[in-house]
C-alpha cells in the first residue's frame, strides 16, 4: 500500500509510533525482572516449612541434612553485603528474611536432629563464613570486598542448591523422594531461572548468573528423581507399604 506524501511510515492509522513497541515491550521485560527475582527468593526461603512442620509432627529429621539450611542462612548474610557493595536493593532486601527464616530452620532443625546427624560442623563453618564476609565488606577496598563476596556466594548458591542432592544415593536406593523437598525444588527451579536472566540481562554480572545456571541443573536433576519416584508419602504410610514411591496402602496410627 502506498505511503501518502508526508506520512510517517512508522505510525499506524491512529498516529502510534510503532518504533516504541519494541521499546517498551524491553522496558516491560527489565522492569519485571527487577520485581520476580526477590519474589522468587520469598518462594525459596518460605519453601522448607512443610518440612519444619514434618520435622516436628515426626519428632525427628530423619535422614535429611541440614546443608541447605546452613547454606541458606550463610547466603541471605552473603547477598545482603553484596547488595550493599553494589547498591542493588533487589538483592539485598530479600535477603534479610532469609537471614531470619535460616536462624528458624536450624534452631528447628537442632531440636529435632536425628542421633546420628552432626550439627556442629555446618554451625562453625557457617559463622566462620559470615564472620569473614561481614570483615571483608568493611576491611577491605571496596573493588576487592565485591569480587571476595561475589565468589564466595556463587559457591554458597551452589552448595546450597545442590546439597538436596546428596541424598541421591539414598533416594535412588530405597526408591523414596522422603529426604528432599518437593516445594524447595520448584522454588529453586523457578528462582534460579529468573536470577539468571536478572544477572545476565540487567546486571550483567557473573556472580548473578553463574552459580544460578548451576542451580537450575541441580533443581532439573531433583525434579527428574520426583518424577521418577513420587513425591514422599504421608507420615501415616509406612516404608514398608511404599513400593516406588508410591503409597499401597494407608496404615492408621494410633
Amino acid at each position: 500500500m502506498p505511503v501518502a506524501h508526508g506520512a510517517n511510515p512508522a505510525l499506524d492509522p491512529d498516529g502510534f509510533d510503532l518504533r516504541m513497541v519494541p521499546s517498551a515491550i524491553n522496558w516491560i521485560f527489565l522492569s519485571s525482572l527487577q520485581i520476580l527475582p526477590p519474589i522468587t527468593s520469598q518462594i525459596v526461603t518460605l519453601a522448607p516449612l512443610p518440612t519444619m512442620k514434618r520435622f516436628k509432627d515426626e519428632g525427628t529429621t530423619g535422614n535429611a541434612t541440614p546443608l541447605p539450611f546452613s547454606a541458606m542462612l550463610v547466603g541471605g548474610v552473603i547477598w545482603c553485603m553484596y547488595g550493599r557493595l553494589t547498591d542493588d536493593m533487589t538483592i539485598m532486601i530479600p535477603n534479610v528474611t532469609t537471614i531470619l527464616f535460616g536462624i528458624y530452620y536450624l534452631v528447628t532443625f537442632s531440636r529435632y536432629r536425628h542421633p546420628k546427624t552432626s550439627l556442629l560442623l555446618h554451625v562453625l563453618g557457617a559463622i566462620f563464613v559470615i564472620v569473614s564476609v561481614v570483615s571483608a565488606t568493611f576491611v577491605l577496598p571496596h573493588e576487592d570486598a565485591v569480587d571476595m563476596i561475589g565468589e564466595v556466594g556463587s559457591i554458597q548458591q551452589v552448595v546450597m542448591y545442590s546439597g538436596p542432592l546428596m541424598v541421591i544415593k539414598t533416594v535412588i536406593r530405597d526408591r523414596n523422594t522422603s529426604a528432599m523437598n518437593a516445594w524447595f525444588t520448584v522454588a529453586t527451579f523457578l528462582s534460579c531461572s529468573v536470577w539468571t536472566l536478572y544477572g545476565a540481562a540487567v546486571t550483567h554480572d557473573i556472580y548473578l548468573w553463574g552459580p544460578n545456571v548451576v542451580g537450575l541443573f541441580a533443581a532439573a536433576v531433583q525434579l527428574f528423581l520426583f518424577l521418577k519416584y513420587g513425591l514422599p508419602p504421608p507420615p501415616h504410610v509406612k516404608e514398608a507399604d511404599i513400593i516406588e514411591g508410591l503409597p499401597l496402602k494407608t496404615v492408621a496410627t494410633e
